[in-house]
């Protein structure tokens, strides 16, 4: 399987060393932006956990995490969808490809520019 041809988002953040359970304690009450990053880096290593995996689609489809703007566009799911596909497996993508197609054309668009700006792979652009 090929990995993304791409720099991490979050590259050596210090969220990556934070056990699972601390991450889901952050996404939970954490401030804005680190609800974001933990989500971000649930959804990394979510790509052989399907507990994980779980958590991580039910977060991204929360409504506080779609309507909470981290910067600009992003949202905190923006971030979740950005950790699958960095995590970089049949299961992942599949994920992302079912996600994409359930939102809103306006969640939609701006998804779709946001992962097209961070991850330019013949993979988005098979699903814009």
């Amino acid at each position: 399987m090929r990995k993304i041809d791409t720099k991490s988002l979050l590259p050596n953040d210090e969220f990556s060393h934070l056990p699972t359970n601390k991450l889901l304690e952050i996404l939970e009450s954490g401030l804005l932006l680190e609800r974001g990053r933990a989500l971000f880096m649930l959804a990394r290593r979510s790509g052989n956990d399907q507990e994980i995996s779980r958590i991580v689609v039910q977060e991204i489809c929360e409504p506080k995490n779609r309507n909470s703007k981290t910067i600009g566009i992003v949202s905190i799911s923006f971030l979740g969808i950005a950790g699958l596909l960095e995590a970089d497996t049949d299961n992942t993508k599949e994920t992302v490809k079912h996600l994409i197609e359930s939102w809103t054309e306006a969640e939609r668009s701006d998804l779709l520019v946001f992962l097209q700006l961070m991850y330019p792979s013949d993979f988005i652009s098979s699903i814009t």
